[in-house]
């Protein structure tokens, strides 16, 4: 019987998620994420859980349980699992500092054309 595994949901037409994504996954020494692009998503479940705007704007991720976490909360779960950011991760959940970190993701979310302007050609970067 395989493990339950997360599904973490990125958009595959954004730089600043494709770099998220590649680093997230080295770090994943146990293979405990299966990373789908929201576009794959789409694709394949069309039960209206989610719009399009939504999974573009933040980052998703669902867990064993059918709970789904987005923005700051999926990536603080997602740095929990691996030994080299785990400490950090536990940081994190530290009581009231999601008061401050969903700010500062959802402001890095919506300025990732800033970062990466020259990779995003086609406007995904541009939410």
């Amino acid at each position: 019987m395989e493990k339950l595994k997360i599904e973490a949901l990125y958009d595959g037409n954004c730089a600043l998620c494709l770099r998220t994504k590649t680093m997230l996954r080295k770090m994943d020494l146990f293979k405990k994420v299966t990373w789908l692009s929201l576009q794959e998503f789409e694709e394949i479940h069309k039960d209206g859980r989610f719009t399009a705007k939504d999974l573009r704007s933040e980052l998703h991720i669902l867990l064993p349980n059918q709970r789904v976490l987005k923005g700051f909360k999926a990536i603080r779960r997602l740095l929990l699992i691996s030994p080299y950011t785990f400490i950090v991760a536990c940081i994190l959940y530290l009581p009231f500092l999601h008061l401050i970190g969903d700010p500062i993701y959802k402001w890095i979310a919506r300025n990732r054309h800033l970062f990466f302007k020259q990779k995003c050609d086609d406007g995904s970067c541009s939410l």
